[in-house]
C-alpha cells in the first residue's frame, strides 16, 4: 500500500479547522492543523508535508508571506488557498507567485478533496522525478547539444562510463546541464529501463534530508504518524541522482557512504538493515577537495564517489556550441529559426555566461517575450546589462554574477525561492550571495 499524502492545515478559526483535519483523517490522509503561521513554520520545520491549505488572514501574519516562507523550507510544497469573498485578488496573486489553487469560505469540503488529491499528485510527480519539474520550466533540454571538441570530449567519457556499475561524480558550474549528463549515463546504461530519481540535496531541511533519502518508521521523529519510504527504495533497480552533493551534512555522508559500500541502509529509526540495488551519480558546483581540506566533506566518500569524474565545461568555453543551443531552443518553443537578428546573436556570442546554458534559455525566453512578433534584437534580451555597459564581456565575470543576481531578485520580488529558481543555484546558496555582498533578506 502507497504513503498516503500528508496535510498541513493552517487556519485561526478553530471548528473549520477541525472540521477539515477530522474528515480527511477519517477519509484516510494524514492531516495536522495549526493557527498561527508561526505554528505551520514550526511544523514545515520538523516534518514533509505534501500540500497545505492556508487561510489568508492568520492572527500572525498573511498567507501571502506564509506562502513565501513554507516554499522556502519546503520548496515542493503544494499550497491551497482559503479566502473570503472580499480577499479573491489576492488569492489569485497567491497563485501568480506559487499557489497550487485557491477555495473561497464556506469551504465546499468535497471540492476541498478533490483539489487536494491533484495537489498531492503533481507533488510526487515532482518529488520522485525532480527533471520533469526542471523540464517544465524549459530549463533543461532532453538531449545534450553541441559538437564543440570540449562537450565530444565529455560525452566519449559518458559513453564509456554509462554500461558499468561504477559511481560518477559529475562537476560542472550551475547551469551547465550536469543532471541531463546524469541522465543521459541512466539512459545509455544497463539500468534504462528502472528508475531515475534526481534528488537535491540543497534543496530539501538538512533535518529532513536523511528521512527523504532513506525513509523513515511510524514514530521515528515529531509528526512521523506514517511510516514513508525514502528515494533510495524508489531508485531500486535504477539510478540515483544526488545533486548538489558537497551541501550534505557530515553526519548523513557518513550514512551515504556505508550504503555505497554495501548497498545497505537503515530507515530513520528502525533497527532493521535494509538493501537497494541502485547506482549512483552525484553532482557538484564545489570544489570537492577543497571541502574535504576545509573538513566540510568526508575524504573517504570523495574517493568513493569519484571513481569516474564527468567534467562539464561551462558556456564560455565552447561558445561555438551558442548558435546550435539558440536554435535547438527556438525549435523547442515552436519558433522562427531566424527569430533573431544576426546583431542580436553577436551579442550571445561575446557574453560570458555566468549562468552557462540555463541563463542562456532564460535570456532567450526573455527575449522572444518582450520582442513579441519582430525579431530578437541585444536590447530584447539583455536589457539592463547594455545600458551598464556597451560591450558586457569587459566586466569582470565576479562583477557580471552580481549585477545578475541582484536584477533577478527585484524581477521577482526579492523573493529568494523563485530567484534562486531562475538562478538555478539552491536557495541557501542564494544566502550565501547576500551574505557576500552584503545585502540583508530584508534589502529591497
Amino acid at each position: 500500500m502507497k504513503d498516503l499524502p500528508r496535510i498541513l492545515v493552517v487556519d485561526d478559526e478553530e471548528a473549520l479547522r477541525e472540521l477539515i483535519v477530522g474528515r480527511l483523517n477519517r477519509k484516510g490522509w494524514k492531516a495536522d492543523g495549526v493557527g498561527t503561521a508561526g505554528e505551520a513554520l514550526a511544523r514545515l520545520g520538523t516534518a514533509i508535508y505534501s500540500v497545505a491549505i492556508f487561510d489568508l488572514k492568520l492572527p500572525d501574519g498573511d498567507g501571502l508571506e506564509l506562502l513565501h516562507q513554507a516554499r522556502e523550507r519546503q520548496p515542493d510544497l503544494e499550497v491551497v488557498i482559503l479566502t473570503g469573498h472580499g480577499t479573491i485578488a489576492t488569492a489569485i496573486e497567491a497563485m501568480k507567485i506559487g499557489a497550487y489553487d485557491y477555495l473561497t469560505k464556506p469551504v465546499n469540503l468535497a471540492e476541498l478533496e478533490v483539489v487536494l488529491e491533484k495537489a498531492a499528485d503533481r507533488r510526487a510527480l515532482v518529488v520522485h522525478n525532480e527533471g520533469l519539474r526542471l523540464a517544465s520550466r524549459g530549463t533543461v533540454t532532453a538531449t545534450i547539444v553541441g559538437r564543440s571538441e570540449a562537450i565530444r570530449r565529455m560525452l566519449d567519457v559518458v559513453h564509456r562510463v554509462a554500461p558499468t556499475e561504477v559511481p560518477v561524480l559529475i562537476l560542472g558550474e550551475s547551469g551547465t546541464g550536469k543532471e541531463l549528463v546524469a541522465r543521459t549515463i541512466h539512459r545509455e546504461s544497463r539500468r534504462q529501463d528502472g528508475p531515475f530519481i534526481a534528488v537535491n540535496s540543497a534543496a530539501i531541511p538538512e533535518n529532513l534530508m536523511e528521512s527523504e533519502l532513506f525513509g523513515h518508521v511510524r514514530g521515528a521523529f515529531t509528526g512521523a504518524t506514517t511510516a514513508r519510504a525514502g528515494l533510495v527504495e524508489a531508485a531500486e533497480g535504477g539510478t540515483l541522482f544526488l545533486d548538489e552533493i558537497g551541501e550534505m551534512d557530515l553526519a548523513l555522508q557518513a550514512k551515504l557512504l556505508r550504503f555505497l559500500e554495501t548497498g545497505e541502509y537503515r530507515r530513520v529509526g528502525d533497527n532493521r538493515q535494509r538493501v537497494a540495488d541502485v547506482r549512483m551519480v552525484a553532482a557538484t558546483n564545489r570544489n570537492l577537495l577543497r571541502e574535504v581540506e576545509a573538513g566540510r566533506f568526508r575524504q573517504d566518500l570523495y574517493y568513493r564517489l569519484n571513481v569516474v569524474q564527468v567534467l562539464v565545461p561551462p558556456l564560455r568555453e565552447r561558445r561555438e556550441d551558442i548558435p546550435l543551443l539558440v536554435e535547438h531552443f527556438l525549435r523547442l518553443k515552436g519558433a522562427a529559426p531566424d527569430a533573431l537578428t544576426p546583431r542580436a546573436m553577436a551579442t550571445l556570442m561575446a557574453y560570458s555566461f555566468p549562468g552557462n546554458v540555463r541563463e542562456l534559455f532564460n535570456l532567450l525566453e526573455r527575449g522572444l517575450l518582450l520582442s513579441g512578433n519582430r525579431p530578437v534584437e541585444p536590447e530584447d534580451i539583455f536589457v539592463e546589462q547594455l545600458s551598464e555597459a556597451s560591450d558586457p564581456t569587459l566586466l569582470p565575470l565576479a562583477e557580471v554574477e552580481k549585477r545578475h543576481i541582484r536584477r533577478v531578485l527585484e524581477a521577482t520580488g526579492w523573493n529568494r525561492t523563485e530567484a534562486a529558481r531562475v538562478l538555478g543555484i539552491s536557495v541557501r546558496n542564494l544566502y550565501r550571495k547576500l551574505e557576500q555582498y552584503g545585502w540583508q533578506p530584508s534589502h529591497h
